[in-house]
């Protein structure tokens, strides 16, 4: 009797199935990569538009009052709000700022409910400089030193 070499199709049907879950375990590994890419993108434009939003504070000539402020803004082809919460520090002479960012959602205009972005910082009052460098003021005195901690 002539046998005929191959695979039944039971061995077919298993490796059929060993291979579609194998495939499956592979896209949906591909689409955790793809939605955890799109947050890391996200996260970094936020933490872009909350670090201008620091300086910003830092820079303005105005001293920012306590309490809370927001905007929107538009950072990497998407809108962004953030919401910054201005808070006194034990040192008068520095405030604290919480800045929070939010993505604004395309389809509703509304924010998302959680906030992409955390940043903390810290902003001092501008203060005329005394005996800066290039004015005509007389030399810094040990007593002037003293006042800042420092010693000749």
């Amino acid at each position: 009797m002539n046998r005929q070499r191959g695979f039944t199709l039971i061995e077919v049907l298993v490796a059929t199935a060993i291979l579609a879950l194998a495939l499956g375990a592979f896209i949906s590994g591909g689409a955790r990569y793809a939605d955890y890419a799109r947050y890391i993108h996200d996260r970094t434009l936020a933490q872009w538009v909350a670090r201008n939003q620091l300086v910003q504070y830092q820079i303005a000539e105005q001293w920012p009052d306590t309490g809370t402020e927001d905007g929107d803004t538009e950072m990497g082809g998407s809108d962004w709000r953030w919401v910054a919460e201005i808070s006194e520090s034990p040192d008068p002479d520095v405030r604290r700022i919480d800045l929070r960012v939010f993505r604004i959602d395309t389809n509703s205009g509304d924010p998302e409910p959680e906030s992409t972005a955390l940043l903390s910082g810290f902003v001092t009052q501008h203060i005329d400089p005394v005996n800066a460098p290039g004015d005509n003021a007389a030399e810094a005195s040990a007593d002037d030193a003293a006042d800042y901690g420092s010693s000749f």
